[in-house]
């Protein structure tokens, strides 16, 4: 369940920025216009205790910086070429992995790897949760926006 006092869009962007005492990178706003902004811990849809912008478990007390710098470094992990990709695909990366959806594929991981961009996006769309009638619009539709991100890269590199 959603608490009454979540922020989403600019309003959660300018809170967190407020409390970062910083402006935030693109992929940072990225992530809080997805995640929106909650000032009190709350259990989300599964039941696991939230802060923040979706912190749970330890991230919960680290703060937002270090959450999506960690984030960061699990999608460099997976995908050694990330540094060379532009903003609009790691802003999607990032945001993915930050909701636990990017790892879900080994296969997806592969062809990204292997430079099939689009395989990849048809690949990460290829899961249970994307195809069932319970996930949410609104969860359904950061998926698609991961994988139109694959995909218009792989058609920016010539249709691979």
């Amino acid at each position: 369940m959603t608490p009454t006092d979540t922020l989403y869009g600019d309003e959660a962007v300018r809170t967190v920025e407020s409390r970062e005492n910083r402006k935030l990178s693109q992929i940072e706003k990225r992530v809080v216009l997805e995640e929106g902004f909650v000032p009190t811990i709350y259990k989300d849809s599964k039941g696991i205790p939230t802060y923040g912008v979706g912190q749970t478990g330890k991230w919960i007390t680290k703060g937002f910086t270090a959450t999506v710098q960690h984030h960061v470094q699990r999608v460099q992990a997976r995908l050694p070429l990330y540094s060379h990709y532009p903003e609009y695909l790691k802003e999607e990366l990032v945001q993915s992995e930050y909701r636990g959806d990017l790892g879900v594929s080994p296969t997806a991981m592969g062809l990204m790897k292997a430079g099939k961009y689009k395989q990849a996006s048809k690949e990460f769309l290829n899961n249970d949760e994307y195809r069932s009638s319970k996930t949410s619009p609104g969860i359904k539709r950061r998926m698609k926006s991961t994988a139109d991100a694959m995909a218009r890269y792989g058609e920016q590199l010539g249709g691979s």
